[in-house]
């Protein structure tokens, strides 16, 4: 009996299968959160939803450079390594995005802070106050 082949469908696909499913879960998550920090005004979840956005990207970005290397035989393929190695991988780009080694989080941010109308502190430039943006006058 294969153990590895459950209804014609390999542990291995099942494996790929939920990560593309939490992989959609995180997009969801990331737009939910970026607009909760939008709404209270939170320069720091701000930030923290810019880099998890980053590690995202990056993960991406490595599995598909992965895909291009060629295998080897040398170690056995099987789903327990498979589990391991994407979740190595999705902590080595979460801590890549921590280090600011691409850039990405930090134009991100940029760019969603001033769309935002926030300051570096969180809170909303005097103008775009004087101008009732922010909900105060």
């Amino acid at each position: 009996m294969d153990i590895n082949n459950i209804d014609g469908m390999t542990i291995g696909n099942l494996v790929r299968n939920a990560a593309n499913s939490a992989t959609r879960a995180s997009d969801d998550d990331f737009a939910r959160r970026l607009e909760e920090a939008a709404r209270k005004n939170d320069d720091r979840e701000l930030k923290k939803a810019c880099q998890e956005f980053e590690a995202i990207m990056l993960d991406m970005l490595y599995k598909q450079m992965k895909a291009t290397v060629i295998k080897s035989d040398l170690l056995e393929d099987d789903p327990g390594r498979e589990i391991f190695e994407s979740m190595l991988e999705e902590e080595l780009m979460e801590q890549a995005s921590k280090r600011g080694s691409l850039g990405l989080a930090e134009s991100l941010y940029k760019q969603l802070s001033r769309q935002y109308g926030m300051s570096a502190s969180g809170i909303a430039p005097e103008s775009t106050r004087r101008n009732g943006s922010s909900g105060e006058k």
